[in-house]
């Protein structure tokens, strides 16, 4: 299981943790949680937020806040990744915790989307995972795979081009999902959001699962405001950015689209809610 998960992007030891805090800590609380506070006046929201307290705590646990059972034959589909060259970059908890959450609300009707790919694994996770149990989805890949779209004032601590995967790589993908055989349940949509969803203008899908991983504020916000009104009932979404120290900017997107209702703790710094 170990070789399928890539988690070099994240600091995973405790040594690695206790340096990235020693890093992130003072800032976090003396200059990205004012500027925060500042910002969630300018956009109308609620200023007081104790759970963004909590964010570098959540940091150092590696915790699973929602208890559910995994979907049989996990370790298989891992292996199945594993052997078509695909390699997971969410932590192991992480993963584990969102396809429990996916297998739970799994005979909810629509599709899957995940807005904020990188390298295309957690959608073929889920894809092959639907074979598996003959879970009547789609899977709906959305990333612009050349990293994040330009920033804005509100994400202090990302960048534009990060998480750029190597050029080319929505045609790893696709050979990826030949090699899984799941070429009829998983669609690649490359772009801005903003830009797919304006191509579905005729589409007007519904999901029963959604995993928003934009990290940054506009891309939340579209993913957002598109997906919430389209979830079905008993459905779920998961926030991968709500309690991450480097994305506040998401969390505020998130935050102004859900108005008073906020999101579970799910795993480290992920979040979720049912529709």
């Amino acid at each position: 299981m170990s070789d399928v998960f890539d988690t070099s992007n994240y600091a995973t030891g405790l040594g690695q943790k206790l340096r990235r805090g020693l890093e992130l800590g003072p800032k976090y609380f003396l200059v990205d949680v004012p500027r925060y506070v500042r910002q969630r006046k300018k956009l109308g929201l609620r200023l007081l937020d104790l759970g963004a307290l909590w964010n570098p705590i959540r940091h150092f646990r590696i915790v699973k806040y929602l208890d559910l059972p995994l979907p049989p034959r996990y370790a298989e589909a891992l292996a199945a990744l594993d052997a078509a060259g695909v390699k997971l970059d969410n932590p192991p908890a992480r993963t584990e915790a969102l396809v429990s959450l996916w297998w739970d609300v799994r005979q909810s009707p629509g599709d899957v989307i995940e807005c904020g790919a990188y390298r295309g694994a957690t959608s073929l996770l889920l894809a092959v995972l639907g074979k598996f149990h003959d879970v009547h989805q789609k899977v709906l890949m959305l990333d612009t795979f050349a990293g994040m779209p330009e920033t804005s004032a509100y994400d202090s601590m990302r960048t534009s081009g990060e998480f750029a995967p190597p050029t080319g790589w929505p045609d790893v993908i696709r050979r990826q999902i030949a090699a899984l055989g799941v070429d009829d349940r998983v669609e690649v949509h490359q772009g801005l959001f903003a830009d797919t969803f304006a191509s579905w203008a005729s589409r007007d899908p519904r999901f029963a699962f959604a995993h928003v991983d934009a990290n940054i504020y506009q891309g939340t916000l579209d993913a957002c405001e598109y997906v919430m009104p389209r979830m079905a009932i008993r459905g779920a979404v998961v926030f991968d950015d709500y309690n991450g120290i480097t994305d506040l900017g998401a969390r505020l997107a998130i935050d102004t689209v859900l108005g008073d209702k906020r999101p579970a703790p799910l795993a480290e710094c992920s979040a979720y809610l049912r529709t």
